[in-house]
C-alpha cells in the first residue's frame, strides 16, 4: 500500500496538508451536521430517479424515502465486477451500511450509497471473478466484454457467454446445501443482453435486502442534469484546477510521496463521449458543449454536487487519489468530505485455521512467503532443528581456532571468518534441500500449504483483492454477508481477521 495512505490512517499529522478533513465518527457526525442541505426541486429530482433505479434491480426504495426526508448519504462506489468482483467491493457497501447506522446511532440520518462507476471504461477489469475450487485452487471465470470503441461499462451487454461463466464457476466451487441458492443468485442477475452495471446491481440489491443500500447508475440524464453547474464550472476554471494539481503533486512529492495520478500540461479531468467511445479530452479540446465524464481526480467533487455527502468511503488507492482530488474542491470552493477508510479484512475459514493450528503457524507468516511457510510446517513434522544444532557445534569448533591463529598470523582471522561464512553457507542449502525434499514427499503437507496459500494470500496479494463472494456464499450461504456485517468492527486502521 502506498505511503500515503498508511501515513492517513497511521499518524494523520503527517499528512494534514493534502487532508483537511479527519474521518473519525465525530468528525463525520459534525460535517454531516454542517452542510448546506439540497434544495427541495434537486432532491426531488434525485430521489425520483433513484426511486426508479431500485425499483428496475429489486433493491428496496425504502431509503430513498429517507433521503427525500432530508438524510445525508455515506458513498462508496467500485466498477461493475463479474459477479461483484473481489470482495473489497462488497467490504465497501459493508462500511458504508455500517457507518451510515452508527451516524443515526448520534442523531443524524443517513443512508448508504453505492456509486455503480457505470462511465469507467477499463472492460478487462470487470470480466473476471476468482474463485477457490473444491480443492482450494484458485480460479478464474471469465467473460468476453471487449469492445474496440472503448464504451463505459453501462453501455455493453453480457453476452451467451455469461452462462458458461455461471456454469463453470459453480461446477468448480464445492457441492453443498447453498448451491442452489447461489445458482438462482447468479442466473437472475447475470443474463445475456443484460448491461454489466444492471447484472451487478441485481446480485448488489439480492445480497444486501434489508440493508437499506442504495445503488446508483450516475448515468442517468437526469442525474447528470444535478452536477451540470459543477461540471462546467470545472470547465471554466480548468486551467486553475490543472495549476493547483501539479501545486499539490509538488507538495506530495516534496513530503515524500509518489504522484497517485499524473498530472501535465495535457490534463484537463475530463472524457468526453464520441458516439459511443470515452475519450480523454484535451484542455484546448474542452468545452461546455461537449458530453463530459470526470476523470477519477473530478468524480469525487460530482458525486458531491449530486449528493448530500456526509463522507466518502474509500479504499488504499481512492484515498490516495483524494490527497490530489482535494485541490480540485479547494479551486471549486467546496468542503471536502470526510474520506473514511473502508473496512479491511481477512476471512479465516475452519478448514484453513486447522492447517495452520496443525503446522504452528500464524495467520501473518503467509506474508514470509511460501519457503518460510514450508520451513514452519516441516519442522512440525521432521526434527529440522538438528541443522540448527549443527550449525552452532560447527561455530563453537571454528571459533576455538581463532586465539591461534591471531597467535600466529593475523591476517588468517580473515580466511577463518570467510571459510566460516562458507561452511555455515553450506548447511543452510543443505537445510533448504531437505525441507523441499520432506514437502515433496509429504503431498498432504504440500496441499495445505497450497490451501492456506490461496485462501490468505492468493496471487501474493491480500484475500480481498483477489476472491469473489462466490466462494463463501456457497460454502456458508446468502446468510453469511449479514453474519460478516455484524462482526466486523467499523473501525478500519487495522486489517481484521473474522475467523467462521
Amino acid at each position: 500500500m502506498s505511503a500515503l495512505f498508511l501515513d492517513y490512517i497511521n499518524d494523520s499529522s503527517r499528512v494534514r496538508e493534502f487532508y483537511r478533513q479527519d474521518y473519525s465518527l465525530e468528525a463525520v457526525v459534525s460535517f454531516a451536521r454542517q452542510r448546506p442541505a439540497l434544495d427541495r426541486a434537486h432532491r426531488e429530482t434525485l430521489c425520483t430517479v433513484l426511486d426508479a433505479q431500485q425499483r428496475q434491480w429489486g433493491a428496496n426504495p425504502s431509503s430513498v424515502e429517507k433521503l427525500r426526508a432530508g438524510a445525508v448519504a455515506v458513498i462508496c462506489g467500485q466498477q461493475p465486477g463479474l459477479f461483484t468482483g473481489p470482495n473489497y467491493t462488497i467490504l465497501k457497501a459493508i462500511t458504508a451500511i455500517k457507518l451510515a447506522r452508527a451516524l443515526g446511532d448520534r442523531g443524524v440520518t443517513a443512508v448508504p450509497v453505492f456509486w455503480i462507476a457505470a462511465e469507467d471504461h477499463d472492460y478487462q477489469e470487470i470480466e473476471w471473478a476468482a474463485i477457490l475450487d473444491r480443492d482450494s485452487a484458485l480460479q478464474q471465470v471469465r467473460v468476453n466484454l471487449s469492445n474496440p470503441e472503448s464504451r463505459p461499462s453501462a453501455w455493453l451487454g453480457l453476452g451467451d457467454d455469461v452462462v458458461d461463466a455461471i456454469s463453470n464457476c459453480l461446477t468448480k466451487l464445492p457441492e453443498s446445501e447453498f448451491q442452489p441458492e447461489v445458482r438462482d443468485l447468479l442466473m437472475t442477475s447475470y443474463k445475456p443482453g443484460v448491461s454489466p452495471v444492471d447484472a451487478f446491481a441485481r446480485m448488489l440489491a439480492k445480497l444486501f435486502e434489508g440493508s437499506h443500500l442504495i445503488l446508483v447508475n450516475p448515468l442517468d440524464a437526469e442525474l447528470r442534469k444535478l452536477a451540470t453547474g459543477t461540471l462546467h464550472q470545472v470547465v471554466r476554471q480548468n486551467s486553475a484546477v490543472r495549476s493547483a494539481l501539479l501545486a499539490r503533486n509538488r507538495a506530495l512529492s516534496k513530503a515524500g510521496y509518489h504522484e497517485q495520478v499524473r498530472i501535465d500540461e495535457d490534463f484537463s479531468g475530463f472524457f468526453a463521449y464520441r458516439g459511443k467511445s470515452r475519450q480523454p479530452v484535451r484542455p484546448e479540446e474542452l468545452s461546455t458543449d461537449l458530453w463530459l465524464s470526470p476523470n477519477v481526480l473530478v468524480r469525487p467533487a460530482m458525486q458531491d454536487a449530486i449528493f448530500p455527502t456526509a463522507a466518502y468511503v474509500g479504499g488504499p488507492a481512492e484515498i490516495a487519489y483524494f490527497g490530489q482530488a482535494a485541490a480540485v474542491y479547494e479551486v471549486l470552493g467546496r468542503a471536502v468530505p470526510p474520506v473514511v477508510p473502508r473496512i479491511s479484512v481477512t476471512i479465516l475459514e475452519p478448514r484453513v485455521a486447522r492447517a495452520l493450528k496443525k503446522y504452528n503457524m500464524e495467520f501473518t507468516d503467509v506474508f514470509r512467503g511460501r519457503d518460510f511457510m514450508r520451513r514452519q510446517a516441516v519442522r512440525t513434522v521432521q526434527a529440522v532443528d538438528i541443522f540448527d544444532r549443527a550449525r552452532d557445534r560447527m561455530t563453537s569448533e571454528l571459533e576455538s581456532l581463532r586465539p591461534a591463529l591471531d597467535a600466529v598470523d593475523s591476517t588468517l582471522v580473515g580466511a577463518l571468518d570467510t571459510a566460516r561464512q562458507k561452511i555455515l553457507h553450506q548447511v543452510e542449502t543443505l537445510r533448504t534441500k531437505f525441507v523441499n525434499a520432506e514437502a515433496r514427499r509429504n503431498e498432504t503437507l504440500e496441499r495445505h500449504l497450497d490451501t492456506v496459500g490461496n485462501s490468505l494470500f492468493p496471487e501474493k496479494k491480500l484475500q480481498e483483492r483477489v476472491l469473489n463472494i462466490t466462494s463463501f456464499l456457497v460454502r456458508y450461504g446468502l446468510a453469511f454477508l449479514p453474519r460478516l456485517e455484524e462482526t466486523l468492527s467499523l473501525d478500519s486502521r487495522a486489517h481484521q481477521v473474522v475467523e467462521i
